[in-house]
């Protein structure tokens, strides 16, 4: 199975970081229509924080680095999503605390960890047009690829990665009901949620860096 080291960690958030980099302005697009308009630069700016930091200062253990990566995170992105990415990175160190090394099981396991950070954190629920609408998917399918489908790790993320792609295109039909998205409810009917989109763009970076080759 494949499998991911504390020095795949610290180069997959770089690559994370270049895929907010290039989805900013989109998300920021997105956001206008139901928020500041701000949301895809407080994701770059988040992800390319915690690159540098991880790439000067690499953690012992990919627990500590999910910790720390979530801390500067919330540090420099200035807006909520900094204190939900926070939550969800920290409950996701934890959850793989002791580990060496991740395969998709542990990725399932940490992709639920930062799932209750999220929900307990923005007293959200699958449904309110959040990232949980893209999150909570994928990981519905990522169990099910390891379990009753008998997929392998690398197939089973990828089905992953457009479960949440689908779970964020379904938040077109959902009105706004948290947070300073829910100020603007009537007119989100039809808009896609860019925390949802953030979603399945995380899940999908992941899913193809483990496709597409780790650090040597």
């Amino acid at each position: 199975m494949t499998t991911l080291k504390l020095a795949d960690v610290v180069e997959l958030f770089g690559k994370l970081a270049a895929a907010f980099e290039e989805q900013k302005d989109r998300l920021n697009e997105l956001d206008a229509a139901i928020g500041d308009g701000d949301h895809g630069m407080s994701m770059a700016r988040g992800f390319s924080a915690v690159a540098a930091a991880l790439r000067d200062n690499t953690p012992a253990t990919i627990s500590d680095a999910l910790a720390q990566g979530g801390m500067q995170f919330n540090e420099v992105s200035g807006s909520t999503i900094g204190i939900l990415m926070f939550s969800a990175m920290r409950e996701a160190g934890k959850a793989v605390s002791g580990k060496e090394s991740l395969g998709a099981a542990e990725l399932a396991d940490m992709l639920a960890a930062a799932i209750e950070g999220i929900k307990r954190r923005g007293k959200a629920e699958v449904g309110q047009k959040t990232i949980l609408d893209s999150l909570h998917p994928a990981l519905e399918s990522l169990r099910a690829g390891l379990g009753s489908r008998g997929l392998e790790g690398e197939e089973a993320l990828q089905a992953a990665a457009r479960a949440a792609e689908e779970g964020a295109e379904s938040t077109r039909e959902l009105d706004s009901k948290i947070g300073r998205a829910r100020w603007f409810s009537e007119r989100s009917k039809g808009a896609l949620d860019p925390g949802a989109v953030s979603g399945a763009i995380i899940v999908r970076t992941v899913a193809d860096y483990l496709q597409q080759g780790r650090a040597k």
